[in-house]
């Protein structure tokens, strides 16, 4: 028997299929009103089957994030409430109290610029503006992993390291430092480059404005090459994954333009440094960093350089060009004896063995165990050349134990005497200190110096003060700060403390070094000449009588230092250092 075919579904139109969903939904809206009105009070957004009518409820589901008034919660949130204070909370209350008394007594807070605090003893200021300055930079303090209890003196250290910025903290305002005027501007310029120095017996309404004047005179510098388009300082620094090629990467004739004002600058610079015109400047590249210095800086008794950070090949291509380096922060083997006993003496009945001939035992036996891989290898019928990484001269390279001293800071040199003039040659004539690749390729090495030279670009500064909270312990503290940023040299920051501190009983200095340049102070100075001899071949480089003394210490060890922190107090000075 023939079954039927099922005929095909009719076809509906969307309006028809709407209506009648919403004939649904309209249904079921009113049967759940209906079962909510009639079902027993339960808490909101509970569902399930009721005991009593054995329905489901539908009712709203809660929203998790939206706050709820039920009685239960409120209760809960009273007894949260502390002891002495409303439901509104205790800073309601006092907004109301004070809107309500014609004294402002409610907001009252201890001034920090009342008589008493101003005249604070020395130990107060050990520990309020020593916190002030360690909380501006807590990272470098745990890298140091340094310690050290304040000792006050009449004077700090010379510090060599370059700064990135210098933040001035004190308790009082600095109303000194405001807009800076045209004539003021004009001033600071003159005084610069003329060398000029101040009197401190001025009138007392001039006193402002000259203080202006020299804030600007001690923000600046002589720099080569200037494009202020590129960033020329600090030049070591991490490009990233993805930077821009140089602006001179595939110009080769602007390359050889600015090599060439660049040697002029250099040149100039480098005369001017012999000739005891300039007591140092720096020489920054991409990877090292030079510091030239005048005969009498320090104790040396002639000119010389110090260059950081250095490898194994950059030290062998210095010994090739005839340059004699000294790695003075490498303890020698010497130095071991205690107690002023001689073994030299104490063993005099045995034959003494010299460290050469120690050296000449140990690369006899290496190069006999070289020579046996060697024959070893011939003998399997094996190439040499198939295993670079056997290659006698290799392996004799990497058994150096000075390669460990690579790019650390322990690898920096000492160049003096007439190597500094072979050094000057030597980076006069080659291109190790330009970039090959990166956003420095083809710029030359960025020259800075308190000094004028030829080509040298006269570079200020950013000043920039204002008030701030500080967190001390646990609570906020108002201070007022003056910040300095940009190319900073020790003459700068030696000008900076002495105008701060003829206006500030006491304050508290953030010094951002430059840490490529921190081992320049860790140096230990040279006693070679008196200090009569140093001011006298520094006599011509037109330094204040405080900046001379500044320049020329070196009789105690403690004399030099990288400071991080400075603190200044009742005339004396306090400070940690890195090195």
């Amino acid at each position: 028997m023939d079954q039927p075919v099922p005929s095909s579904p009719a076809w509906k139109k969307p309006s028809d299929v709407m209506k009648v969903r919403l004939k649904g939904k309209k249904r079921r809206s009113v049967s759940a009103s209906h079962h909510q009105a009639n079902a027993k009070a339960t808490l909101p957004g509970s569902q399930g089957p009721d005991a009593s009518t054995g329905e489901v409820r539908t009712g709203k589901r809660r929203n998790p994030f939206g706050h709820s008034s039920s009685a239960r919660e409120r209760k809960r949130a009273h007894s949260e409430i502390l002891p002495g204070e409303t439901e509104g909370g205790s800073h309601q209350n006092k907004l109301f109290d004070a809107l309500d008394t014609e004294a402002g007594e409610v907001f009252q807070e201890p001034s920090t610029s009342s008589p008493a605090n101003l005249n604070r003893i020395k130990s107060e200021s050990d520990t309020n503006l020593t916190r002030l300055a360690q909380s501006e930079e807590p990272k470098a303090a745990a890298d140091t992993g340094q310690s050290q209890s304040l000792t006050w003196k009449d004077s700090y250290p010379v510090d060599w390291c370059l700064k990135t910025r210098v933040r001035f903290l004190s308790d009082s305002p600095f109303t000194w430092c405001g807009t800076l005027k045209t004539n003021e501007e004009a001033a600071g310029l003159s005084w610069f480059t003329r060398g000029t120095h101040h009197d401190e017996t001025i009138p007392a309404d001039e006193k402002d404005a000259q203080s202006r004047s020299r804030l600007h005179q001690c923000g600046m510098v002589w720099m080569h090459p200037s494009l202020p388009w590129v960033k020329l300082y600090p030049r070591i620094h991490n490009e990233g994954k993805q930077t821009r090629p140089s602006f001179v990467a595939n110009d080769k004739d602007l390359q050889d333009s600015l090599l060439t004002s660049w040697c002029e600058s250099f040149r100039s610079l480098f005369h001017q440094l012999r000739a005891g015109h300039c007591p140092y400047f720096y020489l920054c590249g991409y990877q090292s960093t030079v510091l030239f210095r005048a005969a009498g800086v320090g104790g040396f008794k002639h000119v010389h350089a110090f260059l950081t950070p250095t490898t194994k090949g950059l030290r062998e291509l210095f010994k090739a060009e005839g340059i004699e380096v000294s790695m003075p922060l490498v303890p020698s083997q010497g130095d071991n004896n205690e107690n002023g006993i001689d073994q030299e003496h104490s063993n005099s009945h045995q034959p003494v063995k010299t460290e050469e001939d120690e050296d000449d035992d140990e690369e006899d036996f290496n190069q006999e165990g070289d020579d046996a891989a060697s024959s070893w290898l011939q003998s399997m019928g094996l190439d040499q050349q198939s295993f670079p990484t056997l290659d006698p001269r290799r392996v004799k390279f990497q058994r150096d134990e000075s390669i460990k001293l690579d790019n650390r800071p322990q690898s920096l040199v000492l160049i003096s005497g007439s190597s500094t003039q072979a050094l000057y040659n030597f980076l006069l004539n080659s291109d190790i200190m330009i970039a090959p690749t990166g956003t420095q390729a083809g710029i030359p090495p960025t020259l800075l110096s308190p000094a004028p030279f030829e080509g040298g670009t006269l570079t200020a500064s950013k000043v920039k003060s204002g008030k701030l909270q500080i967190a001390v312990g646990t609570s906020m503290q108002g201070c007022f700060h003056l910040e300095v940023t940009g190319p900073i040299l020790p003459s700068n920051v030696h000008a900076l403390t002495q105008l701060v501190s003829s206006s500030q009983e006491r304050f508290s200095v953030n010094l951002s070094n430059h840490s490529p340049t921190i081992m320049f102070s860790a140096v230990p100075p040279n006693n070679a000449i008196s200090l009569r001899d140093r001011k006298s071949k520094l006599v011509n480089c037109n330094l204040s009588p405080e900046l001379m003394d500044y320049f020329t210490k070196g009789e105690d060890t403690d004399d030099h230092a990288t400071i991080q922190e400075l603190v200044f107090a009742e005339e004396k000075y306090s400070w940690t250092s890195l090195t």
